[in-house]
C-alpha cells in the first residue's frame, strides 16, 4: 500500500511540473501556424512553451484563462525545482561537513538546539531535520520533553548504535543508563553545576534554596558533593518547596553530617527570617518569571544584605530592572546550551584518567566497562577538583584532602541510597567503605592519599 502511494505521489509531482510545457503547445501552436513569419512555429512554440518557466508568456498573444494556468503552475514547478536544487545543494554540503571529526548532528526544535548549534564551529554542525544523516560523529537529541526525545531515539535506534549520541532527558535519571556511548544530560543539572562552579562557597554558609523543582533538587544534591571544604564544617540547607517526594528517593539524607539540610514543605517564609542568611538562591525552574516576581517582593519587603541569586534566562532584562548590585541572575540558556557545558569533555576525561590511574594502581574494571553508577562516580569526583585546586592553594594538606575526598564519594552513595554493611553487595546497595575516615583501614586511607597527590600532581604539571 505505502508503495502504491509513493507511486501515485512520484507521478503527480512529474506531471505538474511537465503539464505547463505541453499546455503551452497547445496553445502556442495553432497561434503560431497561423502567422506568416513563422519559419518554425512547433520550435517556436516550444521556445514559448519553457519560457513560461520563468513567469513569462510570449509578446503580442493573447494569454486566455488555460495558457495563465499554464504560467502559474510553471512557476510553482520552477520553485519546487529551486528548492529541490537547494535542498541537494545542502546535503552536499552537510556529506562535505561528515569528513570532519568531532562533526555533529543536532535534532529538535527546543529553544536550547538553537544555542549549541550556533556555539559549535559552522564547518562541523549540522541541523537535522526530518531525514536521518548518517556517519556524524555525535549526535545530540534536544526536543522540548523528554518523550520526544525518546521517540526518536527509538524511531532511529538502528542508525544511532554504535555512535556517540547526547539526549536530553529531564525527568529520567542518566543512572538508569548503561550504554557508555550515550550521554544523558539535563538543563537543570547543568545550572546547577555550573552555578556551584560560578558562585562557590568559599565558608560553612546557611543557604536558603527557594523552589524545589528539578533545578532545586539540582542545587541541593551538586552543592552536597561540592561543598566540602572542612571536615568539621557546618553548611545547613534550608529548603523551601514540597521536599517529601524528595525525601522519599533519597533515604539516606541524615548521613550528610556535619552538614543539615531543613526542609519547609511548605514553601512560606517569613522575610524577617531571611535577613539570617548567607545566601538565598531563588531557582524554582517551572516558572521563571515567578523567580522575578519573589526577587522583587523580597527585595521590597527587607533589607536583605546577603548575594540572592536567581535562575532566569533572560538575566539581561532583570538585571536591568533591579541594578547589578542587587541581584546575581544565573542559568542563561546560551551558557547552559554552550558546546562546553553540554558535552562536558574535560570532566569526563579527568574522571576517565582518574579511574585508569586507580585501575593501575589498584586493578579493576576497564572504564569502557564500568556500570554508569560507578562511571559517574568519577564525574562527581571531578566536578569536586575545582574544589580542591582553591584549597591546594591554601595548603590544605593531602591527607585532610583525602579526607574531604571521602566524604564526598560517601555523600554520592548515600544520595543513591547505599548503605554501610560489613561485606560489600553491590546488588543490595551495600558498601564497607560508608564509615568516617577515621574507621578506614590503613590500606584504604593510603589509597585515597595516593589518589589525591596524583590529583596534585597532575595539577602542578599543568
Amino acid at each position: 500500500m505505502k508503495k502504491t502511494t509513493q507511486a501515485i505521489i512520484n507521478t503527480i509531482n512529474i506531471l505538474y511540473k511537465v503539464a505547463p510545457f505541453f499546455i503551452g503547445i497547445y496553445c502556442y501552436l495553432p497561434i503560431f501556424s497561423k502567422q506568416e513569419n513563422r519559419i518554425y512555429p512547433f520550435l517556436d512554440a516550444v521556445y514559448a512553451s519553457f519560457k513560461l518557466y520563468s513567469g513569462t508568456t510570449e509578446s503580442g498573444i493573447p494569454v486566455g484563462g488555460f495558457l495563465q494556468f499554464a504560467r502559474f503552475l510553471a512557476i510553482a514547478a520552477t520553485l519546487s525545482i529551486v528548492l529541490g536544487l537547494l535542498d541537494k545543494v545542502t546535503d552536499i554540503v552537510n556529506d562535505l561537513k561528515l569528513f570532519n571529526s568531532d562533526a555533529t548532528v543536532i535534532y529538535g526544535d527546543s529553544d536550547y538546539a538553537d544555542y549549541i548549534f550556533q556555539d559549535l564551529p559552522s564547518r562541523k554542525r549540522i541541523r537535522g531535520e526530518e531525514k536521518f544523516i548518517d556517519r556524524a560523529d555525535r549526535y545530540v537529541l534536544m526536543f522540548p520533553d523528554d518523550m520526544q526525545n525518546l521517540a526518536f531515539y527509538n524511531r532511529n535506534h538502528e542508525q544511532l548504535r554504535g555512535k556517540n549520541v547526547f539526549i536530553m532527558l529531564e525527568d529520567i535519571s542518566r543512572q538508569n543508563i548503561e550504554n557508555p556511548l550515550i550521554t544523558v544530560f539535563s538543563i537543570t543539572e547543568n545550572c546547577a553545576r555550573q552555578y556551584w562552579k560560578d558562585y562557590p562557597a568559599l565558608r560553612s554558609e546557611k543557604i536558603a534554596v527557594i523552589g524545589f523543582e528539578n533545578l532545586g533538587k539540582n542545587i541541593l544534591l551538586y552543592g552536597l558533593q561540592v561543598n566540602l571544604i572542612d571536615p568539621n564544617q557546618h553548611f545547613s540547607y534550608h529548603i523551601y518547596g514540597d521536599g517529601s517526594e524528595f525525601r522519599r528517593e533519597h533515604t539516606q539524607l541524615e548521613q550528610m553530617t556535619p552538614d543539615e539540610i531543613i526542609f519547609h514543605d511548605s514553601g512560606h517564609y517569613e522575610f524577617a527570617e531571611l535577613l539570617d542568611f548567607d545566601r538565598i538562591i531563588i531557582c524554582g525552574s517551572q516558572n521563571a518569571n515567578r523567580n522575578v516576581m519573589i526577587a522583587g517582593r523580597m527585595l521590597a519587603a527587607a533589607p536583605i544584605s546577603c548575594p540572592v541569586y536567581i535562575y532566569t534566562p533572560s538575566g539581561d532584562i532583570v538585571t536591568s530592572l533591579f541594578g547589578k548590585g542587587r541581584l546575581i541572575c544565573f542559568g542563561t540558556a546560551e551558557k547552559l546550551a554552550s558546546a562546553d557545558v553540554v558535552f562536558n569533555e574535560r570532566i569526563m576525561e579527568a574522571a576517565r584518567q582518574q579511574h585508569e590511574f586507580y585501575c593501575r594502581q589498584y586493578g579493576g574494571t576497564p572504564w569502557e566497562q564500568l556500570d554508569c553508577f560507578k562511571r559517574y562516580s568519577n564525574v562527581s569526583s571531578s566536578d569536586y577538583m575545582l574544589t580542591v585546586k582553591r584549597l591546594m592553594s591554601c595548603h590544605t594538606p593531602p591527607e585532610t584532602l583525602a579526607e574531604l575526598e571521602h566524604i564526598r564519594w560517601c555523600r554520592y552513595h548515600y544520595i543513591h541510597n547505599w548503605t554501610y554493611g560489613v561485606k560489600t553487595d553491590s546488588t543490595r546497595r551495600i558498601h564497607s567503605c560508608l564509615v568516617p575516615f577515621s574507621q578506614l583501614s590503613e590500606e584504604e586511607k593510603i589509597k585515597d592519599i595516593e589518589a589525591i597527590r596524583s590529583k596534585m600532581q597532575d595539577e602542578m604539571a599543568k
